[in-house]
């Protein structure tokens, strides 16, 4: 990959919103470069197929009952109840997926972004085969994304109970773009950092609201 085209990658690094928050993934390096769209899409294993069109079903059909106003209600009850049955069937399947070999945990992910700490550096360009394994009902996507930089990154362990001096475990930065996903598939991972940011400002608030009364 040259450099044009690493440019042009990283100026799609901050087209979405990123969160920090740690995800197991399945992330291997490929020896290949970034290939087609067409090429990517055969790529795909089966089970993250069938859990995108699962999530986009599932919002489509609460949405359409959304109008029916008040006489859906029991009737989106039910089907909430059945879509998290599947949703527990899917997440099986897709715990198939995760090879121990590969298994890392993000330290940031958005719609086109996606940072982790590595043992080994990375070189840019280099092309990563993500498996990623969202939280709760949040789902699950598979994607390509191409390493654009990898730096030193030291990160402080707290203090032992006998107040011992921290220590520091050294790994590398790994900075990546998404570079091959389907546009649903883009959408997921939108709406889970989205939910995620959601979840950690209520959590933030219900710790001032703590301190206040404290």
């Amino acid at each position: 990959m040259d450099q044009s085209q690493l440019e042009l990658l990283r100026a799609q690094y901050h087209d979405y919103f990123a969160i920090e928050q740690a995800v197991v993934a399945n992330i291997k390096p490929l020896a290949q470069s970034l290939p087609s769209d067409d090429a990517f899409l055969l790529m795909i294993p089966e089970p993250f197929l069938m859990a995108s069109e699962q999530a986009v079903l599932d919002r489509s059909a609460l949405k359409s009952l959304a109008k029916l106003g008040d006489l859906a209600e029991e009737l989106a009850l039910y089907l909430r109840a059945q879509a998290k049955k599947l949703d527990m069937m899917m997440r099986y399947l897709l715990i198939q997926q995760d090879d121990p070999a590969y298994r890392q945990h993000t330290y940031s992910f958005g719609g086109s972004a996606l940072n982790f700490i590595s043992e080994q550096p990375m070189a840019a360009g280099q092309t990563l085969e993500v498996k990623l394994f969202l939280n709760g009902s949040d789902g699950a996507v598979y994607f390509l994304a191409t390493v654009l930089e990898s730096e030193p990154h030291a990160a402080s362990q707290d203090a032992d109970p006998n107040g011992s001096t921290a220590s520091e475990s050294t790994g590398f930065m790994v900075k990546a773009v998404v570079s091959r996903i389907r546009d649903e598939d883009r959408e997921t991972l939108v709406r889970a950092s989205l939910h995620e940011q959601s979840r950690q400002l209520k959590r933030k608030a219900q710790q001032r609201q703590l301190q206040e009364k404290g």
